[in-house]
C-alpha cells in the first residue's frame, strides 16, 4: 500500500511538473508573440509618422522653392521696371533739353532780319525753307518795331507752323496737321515724334 502511494505521488509530481513546464512554455511563447506584435505595431506607427513628416517636409521645401522663384521673378521685374523708368526719365529730360534748345533757336530766329526770320538753317538743327509764303505771315512787333515772320504750315498753308518734326527737326506744320502728317513735307523723311513750340 505504501509502495502504491509512493508511485502515485511520483506520477502526480511528474505530471504536475510537466503541466507547469507546458504552462510556462506557453506563457513565454505568448509573451514573445505579444512583444513581437507590439514591436511591429510600434515600427509601423513610427514608419507612418516618419513618412508623414518626410512628405510634409517635401511640401514645405517645394513651397519655399516656389516662393524663392516668385521672389526672384518679382525682383527681376522690379529691376526691369526701374531701368525702364530711368530710361524714360532720361528720354524725357533729353526731350525737355531739346525742346528748350529749339524754343531758344526759334525765339532768336523770330527777331532776325525779315529775309531770314522764321527760318533756322539745317546746321542749327531747325529749318523750314525760305518760302515766299512765310512772308505773308509777317507782322510788325509793336514793342521793338521790328518785322517778325511767323512760318506758315506746309500742309494746310493757312495756320502758323508751331510743331517741329523729329528727327529732321523742321518747323513746318501746325498742331492740327501734326495729328495726320506721317512725313516731313519739306524733306519727306518719316517722322518719329514731334515737339510743339510756342512762338511768343
Amino acid at each position: 500500500m505504501s509502495l502504491l502511494s509512493e508511485e502515485f505521488a511520483l506520477q502526480f509530481k511528474q505530471q504536475s511538473d510537466e503541466l507547469s513546464y507546458f504552462l510556462h512554455s506557453q506563457g513565454e511563447q505568448l509573451r514573445r508573440t505579444l512583444a513581437d506584435k507590439r514591436q511591429r505595431h510600434y515600427r509601423a506607427l513610427l514608419g507612418a509618422a516618419e513618412e508623414a513628416v518626410t512628405r510634409r517636409m517635401r511640401e514645405k521645401e517645394a513651397e519655399v522653392e516656389k516662393a524663392a522663384r516668385r521672389n526672384a521673378e518679382l525682383e527681376a521685374r522690379a529691376a526691369q521696371l526701374s531701368a525702364e523708368a530711368q530710361a524714360w526719365q532720361a528720354k524725357a529730360r533729353a526731350q525737355e533739353v531739346q525742346a528748350a534748345s529749339l524754343q531758344a533757336q526759334l525765339q532768336q530766329a523770330m527777331v532776325g532780319p525779315a529775309n531770314g526770320s522764321g527760318v533756322l538753317q539745317e546746321g542749327n538743327g531747325v529749318g523750314c525753307g525760305g518760302d515766299a509764303e512765310d512772308a505773308e505771315s509777317a507782322y510788325v512787333d509793336p514793342v521793338s518795331d521790328r518785322r517778325v515772320t511767323s512760318p506758315s504750315c506746309k500742309m494746310c498753308r493757312t495756320r502758323v507752323a508751331t510743331v517741329v518734326l523729329l528727327p529732321c527737326r523742321h518747323l513746318c506744320v501746325c498742331r492740327e496737321c501734326d495729328d495726320v502728317v506721317q512725313a516731313c513735307p519739306l524733306c519727306l523723311s518719316l517722322r518719329s515724334a514731334s515737339v510743339e513750340v510756342y512762338l511768343t
